[in-house]
């Protein structure tokens, strides 16, 4: 069964292969270059064999035909090895394969073999030049080389393709079409050709789309001193770009000192002669454009006498001279080396110990300190111009202390022998005496050693060396060099060993010092420093250099760096400001040379700009010397406002950062500010002072270089009106209806003006009159008697009036028998009055209110006599807003005027509070006592009562007295009428007297006690008022008591209430006073 399988599956795979090949892959045309390879792709199934045909011929390829430069692969594809395309042999052409097997043959689809090629020349091209005017069309034509296959054209513009736009597009021809050119359309465009076989590219065509001349920047009118240099600048643009032609308008052009810089007029050391109108033309092939501006020269003023640089002592005075001239006269102002920009001085001012001369040519600085070294400069400004000079002043604090320039060493010597100490000592600045001293061990003291002291083995020579001869065992210890000079001391020792033992003293062999050391550089905190080695050098190699280096205010000198290989070093970690001076050592193995002479005097750089060199400085201050700045204009915007207008001739950030605008006041105060930019050219300064003389100018700087100022604008601001208004308004009541208001005028600075007078405004109830004065006192007559008036004061100036003073109420009363009227508040007659005047309409709102009310009172008193019940009570209870039966022997009058005062919560406090009530032997109060008459009669009703409060009067030294009427019924007006306010502070001037007139002390120390209860009594019952509010005081003042009562007076705040109160006495006066608590 199996065998028959493999049989069918054999017999179906041969009857599969049975028939002709199938292509599987067909040729496809391709293009390519001469001499290049390519490939004819070809694949097929169950082909025997494949062969190639080129327009009808069959291809003989390799390795049939040696020669040939086909090879047909075993994949049945053509392979060129180059593409041929010569005249006699040309691979281009139309291909197909045919596979063939024993059934049959099978041919490809065709494919084309293209072999590109390309030109070199085009057809036709735009001209290397084209020129066109702003909205003009053109046309660049292109027609490309002959190619195969056919190029594609493409334009670019400065190397980039264009594209087609609304006004740039590309023809079917390859013509590059431009309507309505612009200048931006100007560049180079190229034509390009590409296919398989290369690119070509159109020879460039430089298109200038022509533009009329146009200014970028038109001169401007130029005020300038004489002597500087001025550039009139005119900047045109325009293609092609226009030429830059000046003259000048009656006038010659001043030859040899006009020349034309990148289109600006610039005339060298302007004079008067040069002043006039300079036109600015400028032309190209589309048209021509001219610009005109007025050049006037003044004069500037002359620095005659320049301030030269000095060196000068501590504590002694430098004295700077600088004069300048001119018409008209300069203002001469000296700037002082400090970061705060308004340190300058003018003629006649003093800045601590800097002052100077009444004409400004003299600066002195009284008692210099190294504080005051650095750059001064000296500025003189007017109309014409401003010029600068400045000088430096370094201030010694003290000359360098001498230096051992070889000082002594230690030695061991043998007994016998000389022993020789040197000090050799270098003193510059003064001259220095040398002594010795020895002490034998280190705590002692040491002795002088002097030539006569009667030892023949020692010897002192001028040298200052010490020379010991014979030296002995007891010889031995510290040998000290002491070097005396008035710039100060310095010391050195040796120790001299004396032993048996001891070698032979060597020759002192020492280097050569070097030359003087040289300022490189110098910065802020470091100092760069050369020399030379001595020309006599010996043979020894190993040398070194040390660096020791002073600065003022030390008192010795001090090692720098104590190697250095070569011969210059950087000394840095100074401070700065300070001044310094080096002195150079050569080292070697042997010891250190005698110092190099001493460096001149170096100053480290103040700290104000430390990121500049001595070069920048000096380059800085060279391209500032010059004017580059003149002020055109000074216009007042406002009282406290001016606007400043310059023009600069400084073009870049690099020659100047900006300028400083000062404003100086005639009184010698300085104002400054600042503005950065090449490209400002005005500034609006504020905060002036009204009506002041100012003198304006700029000075431009770099960094913290400032260079010459430019030339100044002098004028005085407009008046404002004042500023504070009069003080000290007083009021004179005079005859009737007649007052005299004075008052104190106000300072300079506050009127801001020319003062012409005073605005007086007297009120009454919503009407007003205004009268002006000159003087500071009006006398005002027609004032109506009972009437109130608020009388205001202002200070006039040509600006107008300034605020008022605070209101001052008069109450202009009516005439006594002296004539004279009342003030209102106060019966002084010459009072000053800050009360502010009451309405009319409350007048009328409070008599219908009180009214209303006493008529309500009335009413409540008929009724509460209707409904009263009888009472065993007597007449007259009391009415405080407690119950009465607590305290029926109560004989204290307890005075109260608010409600609410005693409200206790339970019946233990209320106890505890009627307690405290009914004995005020015990309770402290800080109020004042209150004090009653009593009255002389024996018998009386037990008990007395409080029940009225009076109104307060608008008379403030009157007060209303109540009675209660006979039907026993006390009103409490607490209940009724709003309680008055709260706290007053207690009265000081209680007239409290004896109401017992010492008859019953019982009764006197009853009625004396207060009776609040204060926070700290209890916490139970609340109190009249709290730390914050105000206090009711009563003074009891005698009354009538005729009928058995007393009257007393309550005051609150400075308002008075009279109120009466009864008291009645026991019928026995012997009878024992009961208990006040329960």
């Amino acid at each position: 069964m199996n065998v028959q399988l493999v049989l069918c599956l054999l017999g179906l795979a041969v009857a599969n292969e049975g028939g002709p090949p199938v292509i599987k892959e067909h040729p496809s045309s391709i293009v390519a270059r001469r001499n290049d390879p390519a490939t004819l792709n070809c694949a097929a199934s169950g082909a025997a064999r494949i062969r190639w045909f080129h327009d009808g011929e069959e291809v003989a390829t390799s390795p049939q035909d040696s020669r040939s430069h086909r090879v047909l692969l075993p994949s049945g594809s053509l392979f060129f090895l180059r593409v041929t395309a010569t005249k006699r042999v040309s691979d281009a052409g139309t291909y197909w394969c045919v596979a063939s097997n024993s059934y049959g043959a099978t041919r490809s689809h065709n494919a084309t073999l293209t072999v590109a090629a390309i030109a070199y020349d085009f057809q036709r091209q735009a001209e290397p030049l084209v020129k066109a005017r702003v909205g003009d069309s053109l046309v660049l034509p292109c027609q490309p080389p002959k190619g195969s296959p056919p190029p594609e054209l493409t334009w670019l513009r400065d190397g980039l393709q264009v594209t087609n736009s609304s006004r740039v597009s590309v023809t079917e021809a390859g013509d590059l079409v431009i309507s309505q050119a612009v200048q931006e359309d100007s560049a180079v465009y190229v034509c390009r050709a590409r296919n398989a076989a290369g690119t070509r590219e159109s020879q460039p065509t430089h298109l200038t789309v022509m533009t009329p001349p146009s200014f970028e920047e038109r001169p401007t009118n130029i005020t300038s001193p004489s002597g500087v240099v001025v550039e009139l600048k005119c900047r045109a643009r325009g293609l092609p770009t226009p030429t830059v032609t000046w003259r000048r308008l009656e006038g010659k052009m001043p030859l040899g000192r006009a020349t034309i810089v990148d289109q600006q007029l610039v005339l060298e050391q302007v004079e008067p002669m040069d002043s006039g109108v300079y036109v600015c033309e400028v032309e190209n092939e589309v048209g021509i454009a001219a610009a005109r501006a007025t050049l006037t020269v003044i004069d500037a003023p002359e620095l005659t006498q320049r301030p030269q640089d000095l060196q000068v002592m501590a504590g002694e005075a430098a004295k700077i001279s600088c004069r300048v001239e001119g018409d008209p006269k300069p203002l001469v102002m000296w700037r002082l080396p400090s970061l705060d920009r308004t340190a300058l001085l003018t003629p006649g001012q003093h800045n601590g110990h800097a002052s100077v001369s009444s004409d400004g040519h003299i600066l002195q600085v009284e008692q210099v300190t190294s504080q005051d070294s650095g750059t001064y400069y000296c500025w003189g400004v007017n109309s014409g111009g401003g010029v600068n000079g400045m000088a430096e002043v370094i201030v010694l604090a003290a000359h360098p202390p001498p230096v051992v320039g070889l000082g002594p060493k230690d030695l061991t010597i043998a007994p016998g022998s000389v022993a020789t100490f040197p000090c050799e000592v270098v003193s510059e600045a003064a001259k220095a005496t040398v002594s010795w001293w020895y002490r034998a061990v280190i705590h002692l003291l040491p002795r002088q050693l002097k030539q006569d002291s009667g030892d023949s083995r020692l010897s002192l020579p001028e040298n200052g060396a010490l020379i010991l001869k014979d030296v002995r065992q007891d010889d031995a210890g510290i040998y000290a060099c002491h070097v005396t000079a008035a710039t100060g001391t310095v010391a050195q020792e040796a120790v001299l060993r004396v032993s048996e033992d001891a070698d032979e003293v060597e020759p002192l062999l020492l280097p050569p010092p070097p030359t003087k050391p040289c300022l490189v550089a110098v910065n802020q905190t470091a100092v760069q420093l050369s020399w030379l080695p001595n020309s006599r050098r010996s043979g020894e190699s190993e040398q070194w250099y040390t660096v020791e280096y002073w600065r003022q205010g030390w008192d010795e000198w001090r090692v720098a760096d104590a190697i250095i290989r070569q011969e210059s070093c950087v000394v840095s970690q100074l401070t700065p400001g300070h001044t310094y001076t080096f002195l150079v050592r050569a080292v070697s193995s042997r010891g250190a040379s005698f110092p190099s002479p001493w460096s001149d005097p170096v100053t480290t750089r103040s700290p104000r700009d430390p990121s500049l060199t001595v070069d920048e400085v000096r380059h800085a201050r060279r391209r500032l010397s010059r004017p580059i700045v003149t002020l055109t204009d000074a216009a007042i915007i406002a009282p406290d406002s001016v606007l400043l207008t310059w023009n600069s001739l400084a073009t870049t950030d690099k020659s100047v950062e900006g300028v400083l605008v000062y404003s100086v006041a005639k009184m010698g105060t300085v104002q400054v500010a600042t503005v950065l930019g090449v490209s400002s050219s005005s500034h609006l300064l504020r905060d002036l002072r009204p009506n002041t003389q100012y003198t304006f100018f700029v000075v431009p700087f770099w960094r913290s270089v400032e260079g010459t100022p430019s030339n100044s604008h002098t004028l005085t601001t407009t008046e404002d009106v004042p500023a504070a208004a009069p003080g000290d308004v007083r009021v004179t009541l005079r005859e009737e209806g007649s007052v005299l208001i004075k008052w104190s005028s106000v300072s300079g600075e506050e009127a801001r003006g020319e003062l012409v007078g005073y605005q007086v405004m007297i009120s009454h109830n919503g009407s007003q009159t205004t009268e002006t004065v000159v003087s500071p006192w009006l006398e005002a007559r027609g004032l109506l008697p009972g009437r109130l008036y608020t009388v205001r004061v202002a200070a006039l100036t040509g600006a107008g009036p300034g605020p008022f003073s605070d209101p001052a109420l008069v109450n202009v009363g009516y005439g006594g028998a002296d004539g004279r009227g009342t003030m209102a508040d106060d019966d002084d007659s010459d009072s000053k009055l800050y009360a502010p005047p009451q309405p009319a309409w409350l007048v009328y709102l409070v008599i219908p209110l009180v009214l209303l009310l006493f008529l309500a009172t009335l009413w409540y008193v008929r009724r509460l006599r209707n409904k009263a019940p009888p009472s065993t009570n007597p007449p007259h209870a009391p009415t405080l807003n407690q119950d009465p039966s607590i305290y029926p022997n109560h004989r204290s009058v307890i005075l109260y005027s608010e409600q609410n005062l005693w409200q206790p919560s339970n019946e233990k406090d209320s106890s505890l509070t009627s307690t405290r009530l009914l004995n005020p032997d015990q309770m402290v109060s800080e109020y004042p006592e209150q004090r009653m008459h009593r009255s002389s009669e024996t018998t009386a009703e037990p008990y007395a009562t409080t029940a009225l409060l009076a109104l307060e009067s608008p008379r403030l030294n009157q007060g209303w007295r109540y009675h209660s009427d006979d039907s026993g019924v006390q009103v409490n007006w607490a209940d009724i009428l709003p309680p008055p306010p709260s706290c007053p502070p207690p009265p000081t001037d209680l007239d409290l007297g004896d109401p017992t007139d010492g008859n019953d002390p019982q009764m006197t120390r009853g009625l004396y006690s207060p009776q609040y209860i204060t926070k700290g009594g209890s916490e139970q019952y609340g109190r009249p008022c709290d730390t914050s509010s105000e206090h009711t005081y009563m003074q009891v003042t005698p009354g009538d008591s005729r009928d058995g009562s007393i009257a007393f007076t309550t005051r609150q705040g400075h308002s008075y209430h009279k109120i009466q109160a009864e008291y009645h006495i026991p019928r026995s006066a012997d009878s024992p006073p009961r208990s006040n608590t329960h």
